[in-house]
């Protein structure tokens, strides 16, 4: 399979260039007043989701991907 030519970049890369836009977009104060406004929030994200995903299998999943509306319209057989 052939792809288009596509300009993969790093993580490092990206935030970079989003930087960038963000400075060139909304100033350097507006650009800090952004960046200031991410709050990483309280807990232990791993922790949570390992306890409200306790009850799920990979059984469990496929099933509900096989009731969904998605894939009851969009099937082929």
């Amino acid at each position: 399979m052939n792809f288009p030519n596509v300009d993969f970049k790093t993580d490092q890369q990206i935030q970079q260039l989003a930087f960038q836009i963000l400075i060139k977009e909304l100033g350097t104060a507006g650009f800090i007043q952004f960046v200031q406004s991410y709050d990483k929030g309280t807990g232990d994200y791993t922790q949570d989701r390992q306890q409200w995903q306790s009850n799920y299998t990979v059984d469990s999943i496929a099933q509900a991907i096989l009731q969904s509306d998605y894939t009851t319209k969009n099937r082929s057989d």
